[in-house]
């Protein structure tokens, strides 16, 4: 699971998310998040939801909490959703609901990078 988290560019992550999630996964994989950040001021980080299920309430409060610790140094999110309109808002939702600042949704993998991109080139 924790190599669905890797480091793609200058301070940007890729998270591949799993199909089902869950509290641990979570876990996993924001102590994979922590690890590969720890030295950088600020970070964005690219999310591929294509191939998730809508999480349970118990591992969307597990993803709130993780996110909140790291919301002070997260720049950019870009949020992969391929055609998916229901995750697209989903996604939308939740990113407000965390107070994340700069998110955008994207339907492919390559916009979503070079948006990051080009939010960490600001």
């Amino acid at each position: 699971m924790a190599n669905r988290v890797s480091v793609i560019d200058a301070r940007i992550l890729h998270i591949r998310e799993l199909p089902i999630q869950s509290p641990f996964s979570v876990h996993l994989m924001y102590d994979r998040i922590e690890s590969l950040s720890q030295d950088w001021d600020s970070f964005a980080y690219v999310v591929d939801l294509t191939e998730a299920k809508r999480p349970n309430a118990e591992t969307r409060a597990a993803l709130k909490e993780r996110s909140m610790r790291l919301k002070h140094r997260i720049s950019h999110v870009s949020v992969v959703v391929g055609g998916n309109e229901l995750m697209r808002i989903m996604a939308r939702l939740f990113a407000y609901g965390m107070g994340l600042a700069s998110v955008t949704i994207h339907a492919t993998s390559a916009e979503a990078i070079e948006r990051a991109r080009r939010a960490m080139d600001r």
